[in-house]
């Protein structure tokens, strides 16, 4: 009965769209696949100041699909509100799409995510460390520029963390990797002007991976002994 719930609520929305915007999901979704920030950064502006409650609903979308990068909507945003508030925007759709998607994995298709979840060996290991250490596992997580934040999104809803913890972690959590991809994103459309700032950066993405490699390798070693 939840998933019927759930597929009900999903259908009257996209319905609505559909009503005041015919176009919206194949134009987003053509530009969204061709990973074309300056085209998309044009169709924000086209709508006006509607184009924040757009770009919103776009973080929303782009949450449950888990296929497009959050970077593409993150660097149009900063194009055509600049990069403080292109940073706000991208940082409050990202926490509202989190929240969505916990919301409908948790209350509306739990079954099935934990049917998905018990397909992969490495997901359930990540549900299990979550279940014991919550508020830390999804803050380090969300930490991560180029973490899938749907897949964190559903693992986190099905597990025994409390919604203070997810809110807590999730706000905090995304604010850092936010400010990264809304600056590559930008700056890779700007590349001229700010290359050693997108070189900056992209070397610290390549460092935190690293250093994170290195310690499970340590870790995995440490433990084997």
């Amino acid at each position: 009965m939840h998933k019927i719930w759930g597929w009900g609520v999903i259908a009257a929305v996209a319905g609505l769209l559909y009503l005041w915007h015919p176009e919206f999901f194949r134009q987003s979704y053509a530009i969204l696949r061709h990973g074309d920030i300056i085209a998309l950064a044009d169709y924000l502006r086209a709508f006006g100041i509607w184009g924040i409650a757009v770009a919103i609903g776009l973080f929303i979308v782009m949450t449950f699909t888990i296929v497009f990068p959050f970077m593409i909507l993150s660097g149009a945003a900063g194009i055509v509100y600049g990069l403080f508030w292109g940073t706000v925007l991208s940082w409050l759709g990202e926490v509202i799409g989190a929240v969505v998607m916990f919301v409908f994995a948790r209350y509306f298709f739990r079954s099935s995510v934990e049917g998905w979840l018990e397909k992969s060996r490495y997901l359930k290991q990540a549900n299990d460390y979550s279940a014991a250490n919550g508020f830390k596992a999804l803050l380090i997580a969300r930490l991560l520029p180029l973490a899938p934040s749907g897949i964190i999104t559903a693992v986190a809803a099905i597990s025994k963390i409390s919604w203070r913890d997810f809110l807590l972690a999730t706000v905090a959590g995304k604010l850092p990797p936010v400010v990264i991809k809304v600056l590559v994103g930008h700056d890779i459309v700007f590349a001229g002007q700010n290359m050693l700032r997108l070189i900056v950066v992209l070397v610290f993405i390549v460092l935190v991976y690293t250093a994170l490699w290195w310690y499970k390798r340590r870790s995995g070693k440490i433990s084997g002994v």
